[in-house]
């Protein structure tokens, strides 16, 4: 596992290694009062937040689960793994949610020998990275887009973009939609950005 640099890009056997660099300065700080001061004044917070609830409800990553129980078989030769992606927000909103909004998390299901062994992970996108940095929701969301509300969504996040609040330049995706196998990696897709391993 080799990793070398060209044009300031790190790379690790081919793939970009993902390093944002937001910045939590004065400018941060204030654009943050003004998120909070436009969210109290206009945002309906009585209003529920349907895909946060039941099935959908958040969810932490978990450790490998080994020798799940089974109900029935699992025949000795059925061998192999089951993965998908879908969305799962780390931070609590900071208004409005919509079920595409939430970060990539990785379910995996590995059957062998008769047993079964279940793990999540989060996908390490540039998003969650930086999200953990400041930690909490920065990035605008489609549940935000909301009538005059959602026009100061964008433009709060433009902010953020244009004073380097928040690093752009590893994309803004949540890595939530699919996965797809190449060139021996496997990614996690989100239509709007660029792949994630």
């Amino acid at each position: 596992m080799g990793m070398n640099e060209e044009d300031g890009v790190a790379r690790i056997e081919g793939v970009v290694v993902v390093d944002p660099k937001p910045q939590n300065g004065v400018a941060a700080k204030a654009i943050d009062w003004v998120e909070w001061a436009i969210i109290k004044l206009m945002n309906d917070s009585t209003k529920p937040l349907p895909f946060l609830q039941g099935n959908f409800a958040p969810t932490d990553e978990t450790p490998p689960l080994k020798n799940l129980p089974v109900i029935g078989h699992l025949p000795e030769c059925l061998n192999g793994e089951f993965v998908r992606v879908g969305p799962n927000p780390k931070f609590a909103p900071v208004a409005g949610y919509h079920w595409f909004d939430g970060d990539g998390m990785i379910h995996g299901l590995q059957i062998k020998d008769g047993k079964a062994t279940y793990v999540s992970r989060f996908v390490r996108t540039s998003r969650l990275k930086q999200e953990e940095f400041f930690g909490g929701a920065k990035f605008m969301k489609i549940g935000d887009l909301k009538g005059l509300f959602g026009l100061f969504s964008v433009y709060i996040y433009m902010l953020r973009e244009k004073l380097k609040v928040l690093d752009t330049s590893y994309g803004n995706g949540t890595a939530n939609t699919a996965m797809i196998y190449h060139h021996g990696k496997l990614l996690a897709l989100h239509e709007g950005d660029k792949p994630c391993s």
